[in-house]
């Protein structure tokens, strides 16, 4: 049994309304268990932050979130830093956060292990105010991520980021991008095709984009990729997923605690996979501030 008042906060579109059926199956191992719990579902955007706020009022120690990466995002926005813990079912299409911390990506075990892991300290970014878990992005994904949340396209779950990545190069246009790093290092790239600061090493999933990223080091790290033509685009992707891309001189990599970025031109945002407007941006890190249950290192 889960030794912490617990409550579930359950998205039911994500993964394609998978979280749901997923959830279906989790709750009876709960009741056969004897586990003391309540569970609230989202309806819609930024619902699951109100629904975190109201656990916590109500005395709740550890929130569940049971969805993506955006779900994380908003429960993460909902809680008392202080006071409760975060835990993981990662549910949904983009689910990049639960793997720098070794959940498992089977929603079953994921659950189970609530029963005996400790509660981990991590860093916390912000971005503008607002908390994330685990990128901010700025640029070509922010249009990806515009293109799979659109309405009018159907298509599922990683076959829709496919399509959106091919058709969104074809047309992206390349931007200017300053960067200030801790208020005195200051980089510029003036044909960015995406950048982004990351406290975790996934997006998306499987995609290892900042393999040097540790949500325990206290720092949080800037990458700026040049554009590149489409064929050595489509090989850097490759690249990424064996974790040898930043070689690759189209990359520049800087770890700091807090960034100031700004471009020439109204470029969108996205933060663990939903969309922010557009910078510019401060972003910077809590160290330590979230306590997750997950397995130890």
């Amino acid at each position: 049994m889960i030794p912490f008042k617990t409550v579930f906060i359950v998205n039911p579109t994500a993964g394609g309304g998978g979280a749901i059926r997923i959830w279906r199956k989790l709750e009876p191992l709960l009741r056969d268990a004897g586990q003391a719990y309540r569970v609230h579902y989202t309806r819609w955007r930024g619902d699951a932050t109100a629904l975190a706020e109201k656990a916590r009022s109500d005395g709740a120690e550890l929130i569940v979130g049971v969805g993506g990466d955006g779900t994380m995002l908003e429960v993460a926005n909902g809680l008392d830093l202080d006071k409760n813990m975060l835990g993981i079912i990662p549910a949904g299409t983009g689910n990049g956060f639960y793997r720098s911390l070794k959940i498992p990506g089977n929603c079953r075990r994921a659950l189970l292990g609530m029963s005996c892991w400790e509660p981990r300290r991590v860093d916390l970014g912000v971005f503008n105010g607002i908390r994330f878990l685990n990128i901010a992005g700025f640029g070509f994904d922010a249009l990806l991520t515009e293109y799979v949340k659109d309405e009018k396209q159907k298509l599922p779950g990683y076959s829709a980021y496919v399509v959106g990545f091919l058709k969104e190069l074809a047309t992206f246009q390349d931007f200017k991008t300053v960067a200030t790093v801790d208020e005195h290092k200051r980089i510029e790239e003036s044909n960015t095709f995406v950048a982004m600061v990351a406290n975790g090493s996934y997006y998306g999933g499987l995609l290892c984009v900042a393999p040097h990223a540790e949500i325990t080091d206290g720092e949080l790290n800037l990458l700026l990729v040049r554009k590149m033509n489409y064929l050595e685009t489509a090989v850097v992707a490759v690249r990424a997923f064996l974790k040898t891309h930043l070689s690759h001189s189209a990359f520049n990599t800087v770890p700091g605690r807090e960034f100031i970025i700004s471009a020439d031109g109204d470029i969108p945002v996205q933060i663990d996979g939903e969309l922010m407007g557009s910078l510019p941006a401060k972003v910077q890190v809590l160290p330590g501030a979230l306590q997750v249950l997950a397995p130890g290192r």
